[in-house]
Parts: structure tokens; C-alpha cells; sequence
């Protein structure tokens, strides 16, 4: 008996340690990709010349590097010759790319600027729809060219931004049942996200409002997944006599997938991973459980320990600060 938990321990230490490294190399990876599409953007500039019109490579942009001439010369070559042909160089661009029509005219820097703001609208949608699972933007109308697509990435940026600040009018109750309804009813005009065993959390940071669900809600993604191990994991190495080391999903470490810590961690990540000099305020549709009583305090601690108060259906008020209740 002792020697199968010892080996069940281990296992779960070797699992442990994995996550770590996946998590390392995820956030690895993201760092490399984010410092390109930064670079190229940097390196963009607006007035950059473009080859003339009446060449093969018409209209598109060039480093203004000449065939002899002055540093920075001029594209046409040697201008005194009227009968010269123009000696160009063009920047290099990425043809094709992921299979996107009209990329062959434009530089890596429009490219990345692309990215990036496509990058930022997914984000933008993504956050309406953790709060009303049904948004979509509007359909647009614009052209397929790398400009098209920056402008349209834009606009929905903007949409999803508005849709955000008119549901931060709304009243977390209201917020809570619009959120409930968009999961629908059974065939016994049940709800299918049953009240009585799935939680709903709601609050507001700087004016932006954050949904949080446990993790059987339809909602409930696989990045809160990962943000909720990485949390896990976190307090494991961090609090161990407050944690369950011997069976790591089990009372009270499954707090972290509960909708008072997912809320929070949304919240967060929205904010550069921390809630360091917030007070928030979090409404929850269910009596908060155990789990959360013992927990929530110190992942307030691991988030940058903001003020934090709960308020439950029964109006019962509970406020955590320095990893523990101070009300």
C-alpha cells in the first residue's frame, strides 16, 4: 500500500513538472513570435518608395536602393541618361503567405501589422463572447488586400469594443441570466447549464466586464484550462501545506476551475497577468463552496493581490486582501 502511494505521488510530481515545461515552452514560443511581428512593424515606414508604374514590379515597395549613385540613391539608376532603364530593388515580400489573396504587394512589414491587428480582433471578439457566446461582428465589405484586411480587423476591434462598454451597463443579475439563457433549455424546458450545479461570476475591472463559469460550461476554453493548471500548479509550489499534494484535482485545489477563479483569472490575463492595485468587485449567482473559501484569498495572492470582494445570491459579503478574509 505504501509503495502504490508512493508511486502515485510520484507520478503526479512527474506530471506536475511536464506542465511546467509545456507551459514554459508555450510562453517561449509566443515570446519569439510576438518579438518578430513586433520588429517588422518597427521596421515599417509609410514613406518608403515604390517602384515606378510601366516595370514588371509596378506599384510595389522598394528599399530606394539604387545601382550606383549616392547612399540612399535614386531608384531610377542614373537619371542623366534618358535612354536608361530603371534599375530598381525590390524589398522583399512574402508571396502566397498563408494563402490569402493580393499578398504579393506588400512588404513583411504590412504583413505583420496585419497579423497583429487580426491578432488583437480575435482577442477583442473573443472577450464579447465569453460574455455573450453568440456576438459575431458585422460582415464587411472590404477588399481582399492586406490594406483591406487591416482596415477590416479594425473595425471589428472597434465593434467588439463598443459591444464591451454597453454590457458593462448592464447589472451583473441581468449580465448573469443573458449569459445563462444564450446555453438554452432540454427538452424539459430545463436549463442545459443547471444553476443548482454550475456557478455564474461576474465583475468589472477598469470599466470592462468579465464573465467567469466553472469549467463544465460550454464557454470554458481550453486557455482557461491551461490558466487554471498553471494557477494550480503555481499554489502547489507556493502553499503546499495549504494544498492538496496528494491528489492534486481533488478539495480544495479544484477551486481554480470554479467561476469565482475564473472570473478573476480573465480578468487578469486582460490585464498583463496581474490585478496588483484593483478592487473588484465580483457577484456570484451561487453560494460560494469550500473549495473557494479556503483557496480564493491566496489566488488573490498569486494575482497581485487586489482587493476583492464577493457578494453571493443570499447577499451574504466576503472581502479577501493579503491571502486571507478580512470580512
Amino acid at each position: 500500500m505504501q509503495v502504490s502511494e508512493a508511486s502515485s505521488e510520484a507520478s503526479q510530481r512527474t506530471t506536475l513538472a511536464l506542465r511546467r515545461i509545456r507551459a514554459l515552452l508555450a510562453s517561449h514560443v509566443l515570446d519569439v513570435k510576438f518579438a518578430a511581428l513586433k520588429q517588422a512593424v518597427k521596421a515599417f515606414d509609410p514613406n518608403q518608395p515604390r517602384v515606378p508604374s510601366g516595370n514588371s514590379d509596378g506599384g510595389q515597395w522598394t528599399d530606394g536602393g539604387g545601382s550606383g549613385g549616392t547612399p540612399g540613391g535614386n531608384t531610377l539608376g542614373d537619371s542623366s541618361r534618358d535612354d536608361a532603364r530603371p534599375r530598381v530593388r525590390v524589398a522583399q515580400v512574402r508571396r502566397g503567405g498563408r494563402g490569402r489573396g493580393r499578398d504579393a504587394g506588400a512588404t513583411e512589414a504590412q504583413l505583420g501589422i496585419r497579423d497583429i491587428r487580426e491578432a488583437q480582433a480575435r482577442e477583442a471578439i473573443r472577450r464579447v463572447q465569453e460574455i455573450e457566446p453568440g456576438w459575431r461582428p458585422q460582415p464587411s465589405a472590404h477588399s481582399g488586400s492586406v490594406r483591406g484586411q487591416i482596415r477590416q480587423a479594425e473595425g471589428e476591434i472597434r465593434e467588439a469594443n463598443a459591444r464591451l462598454r454597453e454590457l458593462a451597463r448592464q447589472e451583473p443579475s441581468d449580465l448573469m441570466d443573458a449569459f445563462r439563457r444564450q446555453h438554452g433549455l432540454d427538452l424539459f424546458d430545463d436549463p442545459v447549464w443547471s444553476r443548482k450545479q454550475n456557478s455564474v461570476a461576474t465583475c468589472q475591472v477598469d470599466d470592462v466586464p468579465y464573465i467567469g463559469v466553472n469549467s463544465q460550461a460550454l464557454t470554458y476554453s481550453s486557455r482557461d484550462i491551461f490558466k487554471a493548471e498553471q494557477l494550480r500548479d503555481t499554489l502547489i509550489q507556493d502553499f503546499p501545506r495549504r494544498m492538496n499534494t496528494d491528489n492534486i484535482g481533488r478539495y480544495p485545489n479544484n477551486a481554480v476551475f470554479h467561476a469565482e477563479a475564473t472570473c478573476l483569472l480573465r480578468a487578469a490575463r486582460a490585464n498583463g497577468g496581474t490585478l496588483e492595485g484593483k478592487s473588484i468587485d465580483v457577484t456570484v449567482d451561487r453560494e460560494m463552496c469550500r473549495s473557494c473559501v479556503r483557496l480564493l484569498p491566496l489566488i488573490g495572492l498569486e494575482l497581485g493581490n487586489p482587493t476583492v470582494t464577493f457578494t453571493s445570491p443570499s447577499g451574504r459579503v466576503r472581502t479577501m486582501r493579503d491571502g486571507s478574509w478580512i470580512r
